[in-house]
């Protein structure tokens, strides 16, 4: 497939997307699936996968998000990326291997991502839950569920838990590379956070936020 059909099938499959995205809280929403499919163009670029499986899989791996019909959201993703793709004309390889990264991309259920692609559509969504823009999505996620900004059930301990852990189970050398300078601004959002919270306790003002 030459760059201008390649450009014309995947403009497809955005469309075909936003459709499911639109359902979505705003913090998976078609936006998210852009950036993790540029993030994605990046690691693949570097690591030597193939960019259209991971373009795909990026594009279309939360649509299941709602109204999930599977055990997690990624075996749901994965279904419904099965038969967007097989009407769009794709190979039964590329689909199968789209599912393959899709449904690897979260742990929710045990599985663990075993192909390149899979590895890199993994590390994509993670980076784009660090930095400014993961500090933003964080905020965006908190608002749905309900969290405080910090103690118990919060923004916080969302971060500590879940966010600081990402690094180690990253796959690729590139994603590290990418990810370490953004999980340094999140820390120092954090801090100067607490900073900030001591200082207003300290005068009497307030001793939370």
């Amino acid at each position: 497939m030459d760059n201008t059909a390649n450009h014309d099938a995947l403009q497809q499959i955005i469309q075909v997307a936003q459709g499911f995205y639109a359902r979505k809280d705003r913090a998976h929403d078609l936006d998210h699936a852009l950036r993790v499919r540029e993030w994605g163009r990046k690691l693949a670029l570097e690591e030597g996968a193939d960019i259209t499986v991971v373009e795909l899989a990026a594009l279309l791996h939360d649509i299941g998000r709602s109204g999930a019909v599977e055990r997690t959201h990624a075996e749901s993703s994965a279904g419904l990326a099965v038969n967007i793709l097989l009407k769009n004309g794709y190979s039964e390889e590329i689909v199968h291997q789209v599912r393959e990264a899709i449904v690897s991309h979260s742990r929710e259920a045990g599985h663990e991502p075993k192909t390149l692609e899979a590895k890199i559509l993994y590390d994509a969504d993670k980076l784009d839950f660090v930095g400014a823009i993961g500090l933003s999505r964080l905020f965006i996620w908190a608002g749905v569920q309900g969290w405080t900004l910090v103690g118990e059930n919060s923004c916080e301990n969302f971060y500590r838990e879940r966010i600081c852990s990402y690094r180690a189970h990253l796959f690729t050398k590139t994603g590290r590379t990418f990810f370490d300078p953004l999980f340094l601004y999140m820390e120092g959002f954090w801090q100067q956070l607490h900073a900030e919270r001591f200082k207003i306790s300290d005068s009497g003002q307030a001793d939370s936020i």
